[in-house]
């Protein structure tokens, strides 16, 4: 394949993953996710089970991690509620340092999603 061909190619690969590429985080992913899910849920304020009838609350948040590793583009995908949402998506956003991916060794930004599952005490 000549050079040119592969050239072309890479841009193309680029111009796709930029703009519609949304990885959702698990185990072969750039990002520690185990990491990223304690620290964005560490010491938030949560509901009881009383309050929610549930034992665990989920959702999901989509983001984009940018060339420089800072977050934009964050959104709920899949709420919790509870006011919980909008405590992790300022903690989404104060995030600094992300890894950034790489794409034929050409830095990309890149969409995540990431579904979060928070376990309620008894109390």
């Amino acid at each position: 394949m000549n050079l040119k061909k592969q050239i072309s190619i890479l841009i193309c690969l680029v111009a796709v993953v930029t703009t519609s590429y949304c990885q959702e985080l698990d185990p072969n992913s750039t990002l520690d996710h185990s990491v990223t899910k304690r620290t964005v849920t560490k010491d938030l304020k949560l509901p009881t089970r009383k309050e929610t009838g549930k034992k665990r609350l989920s959702g999901k948040y989509w983001f984009v991690v940018e060339l420089d590793g800072s977050l934009s583009e964050v959104a709920v995908k899949d709420s919790i509620g509870y006011g919980v949402d909008e405590q992790i998506v300022k903690r989404l956003l104060k995030a600094k340092n992300w890894k950034v991916v790489k794409v034929g060794n050409v830095p990309t930004r890149i969409a995540y999603e990431l579904p979060i599952v928070i376990e309620l005490d008894k109390k």
